[in-house]
């Protein structure tokens, strides 16, 4: 029992809740994320989608370029925005560290029965998987996300732990809110 509380506290560490990016619910924050000339795609109220250039945004409306002709939508007409772009590599290296850290960390100290030891091979397992998710991240290329009107459904992301007298896990959880 004394060997298991430390191997817990350690899985506890390890599987921290993480959560998707946050989203832009504002034009003005959307100007973060945007430049003129961005391909953006975006879904109306009616649930159109739309594929232009970004030609213009303002605080209350964004103007794409769509075949030669602008098109100006209203904030409230837009419910979501989307741009074509590369995966962020971050949440890729987080849960590839997190795994290889978690799991090498727990089999190494189970087994060995050294902490210092299982410690180590978290460190370097922890590392290993972190350069492997921030691989496959990079792999990953499509439209994402950025800009969702408010009260619109948002992705979201959990990992947590499960700790019980009969259970021992770890639970992933995926939202896929589609507005």
């Amino acid at each position: 029992m004394k060997r298991l509380v430390p191997l817990l506290v350690l899985l506890l560490a390890l599987t921290a809740t993480a959560e998707a990016q946050e989203l832009a619910g504002t034009f003005d924050q959307l100007r973060v994320l945007v430049k003129p000339g961005d391909t953006l795609t975006l879904t109306d109220a009616a649930g159109q989608r739309v594929q232009g250039k970004l030609a213009d945004l303002s605080a209350s409306a964004l103007e794409l370029e769509v075949s030669g002709t602008r098109r100006r939508f209203h904030s409230g007409d837009v419910d979501v925005v989307e741009k074509r772009g590369s995966d962020s590599l971050k949440n890729g290296a987080l849960i590839g560290l997190s795994i290889g850290a978690g799991f090498s960390g727990t089999a190494l100290a189970l087994t060995t029965q050294d902490w210092a030891y299982a410690a180590v091979g978290a460190l370097l397992y922890g590392g290993i998987g972190a350069g492997i998710g921030a691989g496959v991240d990079a792999l990953i290329e499509g439209r994402r996300v950025i800009y969702a009107r408010s009260g619109a459904a948002q992705t979201s992301f959990h990992i947590s732990p499960i700790l019980s007298r009969s259970r021992k896990g770890v639970l992933f959880s995926v939202n896929l809110g589609t507005p």
